[in-house]
């Protein structure tokens, strides 16, 4: 791996308390401590600087409507302002519905995931590194919500890297949901290359292989029980040789946490490890780098990868151990899905390491991808 891109950066952290201050409700499952409970971790693990912490602004209605259509920006201040919605504009616009109900805050929360990501596209740009902590929402439609997703934050974080005159942009999505949200705004722009490793068969039931284009849209769909060596072997052989030889401008990472073992919401089997692993070497093939947070829906493995990921920015190795603060915390986090966690979770900030053997349909993936983008992956 060449480390074109290896040099001291100040990386920036983004992020805002509407995300402890608003609930989508009580059994919904985003209805955990995240992104609240990462920012006490890092700042439990000695890792924060109030002088690279920015507050994330609240995007104007103006800004939103440059990518989502004028009247779903309008109903959706009407709706959150009203907390009530007529059924015919539920089903236009996918609102009051189990996945994406009625809240106080179902505007401006996101709105402040999408004013968090242009922040952190200005500071990344300008000082090479910038961590959107609430951003991630990968699954917003320009006409509606979709999947827990209001608004679509990184669309805009395209948009504003554009606005400084970058143009070639490469998108990295580590969810285990596919990114439909974004692929519907960029699958089609030659100068925005598009990664996705997802889990197969799994909502939204997109990114499949055959929807690959040579070169630019890498979609990857995963067997459900893959592990931390048929993800790394996905990215060893496949995406970042494509990525290098695109040669991005700019990097933007959806830091999702629903690949991790331990999260209810997929099947698959990935530790914290192997996704700091992956960002470690992402930083390394672009010279602008944003990276936000996602899905994850186990309070414990949430905090403690995101946690990480602040640390990789800083070019701090994660250790094993909490410091005594950051385990009294994590042993505090409630969540009403669990009464018993993962004791490992509890103990250490790395996850239990354990070898296995790469999956048959992992190769299979590998070897169809590499005849697929076989121009810009020199494959042996």
């Amino acid at each position: 791996m060449p480390q074109r891109y290896y040099f001291y950066m100040t990386s920036f952290l983004i992020s805002s308390d509407i995300y402890r201050n608003t609930h989508y409700g009580e059994k919904h499952p985003l209805n955990i401590p995240r992104v609240g409970a990462t920012l006490d971790l890092i700042k439990a693990m000695s890792w924060y600087d109030e002088a690279k912490f920015i507050t994330a602004p609240i995007a104007k209605p103006s800004l939103l409507k440059k990518f989502h259509s004028n009247d779903y920006v309008n109903v959706l201040i009407e709706v959150d302002e009203k907390q009530e919605i007529d059924k015919n504009q539920s089903n236009k616009y996918n609102l009051g519905t189990p996945s994406n109900p009625i809240f106080k805050g179902m505007y401006k929360r996101p709105a402040t995931s999408v004013g968090g990501s242009v922040v952190a596209a200005e500071f990344a740009f300008l000082h090479g590194r910038a961590f959107n902590l609430g951003g991630g929402l990968h699954h917003g439609l320009a006409n509606k919500a979709n999947g827990f997703c209001y608004l679509n934050d990184l669309v805009f974080a395209i948009k504003r890297f554009r606005d400084f005159g970058l143009r070639r942009i490469a998108y990295v999505d580590l969810d285990a949901h596919f990114c439909d949200g974004v692929a519907s705004a960029f699958s089609d722009d030659p100068d925005v290359m598009l990664v996705s490793a997802h889990e197969a068969n799994r909502w939204p039931f997109q990114g499949k292989l055959e929807e690959n284009f040579p070169d630019k849209n890498l979609y990857a769909p995963i067997s459900k029980g893959s592990t931390d060596i048929d993800l790394e072997a996905l990215f060893e052989y496949i995406f970042y040789p494509a990525i290098e030889n695109f040669k991005p401008e700019a990097l933007i990472v959806q830091g999702g946490a629903d690949m991790l073992k331990d999260d209810p919401l997929s099947r698959l089997e990935m530790t914290n490890n192997c996704l700091w692993k992956v960002l470690s070497k992402l930083a390394l093939l672009a010279p602008k780098l944003l990276l936000t947070s996602g899905g994850g829906y186990n309070p414990w493995s949430v905090s403690r990868l995101w946690t990480g990921f602040w640390a990789i920015l800083n070019d701090i190795e994660p250790p094993s151990l909490y410091t005594d603060e950051g385990r009294r915390l994590i042993e505090n986090l409630r969540w009403f899905r669990k009464d018993k966690v993962n004791p490992n979770l509890l103990s250490s900030l790395k996850d239990e390491q354990i070898c296995y053997r790469i999956k048959q349909e992992t190769l299979d993936l590998i070897k169809r991808m590499n005849v697929i983008h076989r121009s810009s992956i020199r494959m042996t």
